[in-house]
This record gives structure tokens, sequence and C-alpha cells, in this order.
């Protein structure tokens, strides 16, 4: 249950993200600085599992994942799941669009719950993988389009309001502006419920929001947890972390 959006300018680019989950889930830890294999990297971590749902490394790399709740496909009932969560924290080493593709490959994909797979990264076209059960599907480019979302209540139904709605923040859907992706992201209606971008029901809400931002020289990440209260849901205090992007070795 997430949304995610993103916007490419020559400069570098934006990502937007709320990640939505059951209450009956742990916690979320706020992301932080860390390191594999010699590549530091910025992700939140799932209270339940230790995975996350995106990573953003040295290297301007964003990957960032949404489960798929449409997709009757389940792994054999003998084997083991796989956190698809996992599968993302192995990405954060990732140097390229390239090498995600490879990374999410290696993972045991048969034991893993169908789900799509962002990658974003500066000067590459955007990737998404779809692991359906059957194969991992690839979309590149324009073919990507905004928003993303998915949702296990509803899910066509909610989907489709959450891509309607995004024509309401934004003039252009060729060229979306920073502010109008960040409102479009708090975008809440108690009437609306589960159709709310910044959704809240009975069981479930949105856990926090995600704002990644990279140029040629840095990334930036910003994480809002979302607070429940009798009006609604409200953001609280921003933390941000930052870090160089690496350069790369000219031999």
């Amino acid at each position: 249950m997430c949304t995610v959006s993103w916007r490419i300018g020559p400069d570098g680019y934006d990502l937007f993200f709320n990640r939505d989950e059951l209450n009956s889930r742990a916690p979320e830890t706020p992301p932080a600085l860390a390191e594999m294999e010699g590549v530091k990297f910025i992700a939140p971590r799932d209270g339940d599992h230790g995975g996350t749902w995106l990573s953003i490394n040295e290297h301007s790399l964003t990957v960032c994942l949404l489960n798929d709740y449409a997709n009757p496909w389940r792994p054999t009932k003998e084997s083991p799941l796989f956190s698809r969560g996992h599968l993302v924290l192995a990405c954060a080493p990732a140097e390229s669009i390239a090498s995600v593709v490879e990374i999410v490959t290696r993972q045991p994909l048969a034991r893993t719950m169908p789900f799509r797979v962002l990658a974003i990264s500066m000067g590459e076209e955007p990737l998404l993988l779809h692991w359906t059960g059957i194969d991992l599907a690839q979309s590149r480019g324009a073919s990507v389009s905004i928003p993303l979302s998915s949702s296990s209540y509803a899910t066509d139904e909610v989907v489709k309001a959450r891509q309607l709605r995004l024509r309401e923040y934004v003039r252009s859907m060729n060229k979306p502006e920073v502010p109008e992706l960040a409102a479009y992201h708090r975008q809440h209606s108690t009437d609306a419920g589960a159709h709310s971008v910044l959704m809240r029901r009975s069981d479930a809400a949105t856990r926090s929001v995600m704002q990644v931002s990279v140029n040629s020289s840095h990334v930036k990440c910003i994480y809002q947890s979302v607070r429940q209260s009798a009006t609604g849901p409200a953001l609280d205090k921003p933390i941000t972390l930052t870090m160089p992007v690496a350069r790369a070795v000219v031999l």
C-alpha cells in the first residue's frame, strides 16, 4: 500500500514516496546512513523484518518497492518466503540501473511474493521491474509513468483514484514541479479514506512520507512520520539526511 511519484530534470531528480501499512505491523525505523560492500546508502527499516521499502545510495541510485496485491500468484507453501524488503536492501550497493537488474535476478524470486521495483539514477532512464511469479518483466523510460501506487484494499479502484488525483495537482504531467508533487503526497480527504494519497482507514494508514532529492554533487533524503489523530493524519517534524555523490574513478 504505497504511492510513488518523481520528477527528472537536467540537474537531477526528485522522488516522493508514501508508505502505507497495516496498523498491526511494527513501527518503522527512520532512515539512517549505512554501508554495504563499501557503498554508503540511506534507508529506513521495516520494524517486522528489518528490510526496507526505499534505499538511496552514493551512486545517486534510488530503489523502491511496491507490493503487487492484485496478483494471485503465491510461492509454494513448502518454501519459506523471502522478504521483499530484503530484496530492496540487497540493491543498496548497486552502481547503476543494470546492476539493479542483476541483483534482483539473483534473488530467490520463486520464494518471493509479487512486487514492482522502481529504480532511478542520474543520467539513466527509469526502470520498473515487475515480478509476476512467472517472469521478471522490465519497463524503461517513458513507459514508466507517474504515479505508481498499490493498495491491498479495492486495488484497482484505489489506484485509479490516486492516479486521477494527480491531475488536480500537476499542471503538466510531463513536467511536474517539486511543490506540486509535495502537495499531492500530502493529499488527504476524510471522505476519500483509503483512496487518499495520504491515506487512513480503520485497519491501515500512511506511516511516512519521504522525499529524495539528487543532483550531481549530493543526495538528500527528507523523512516525515505521520501521526494519526481524531482530526486526521498529520506529518511530524522532518528528519533530513545528506551525503555526497561518489565520484567515478577515471583510469
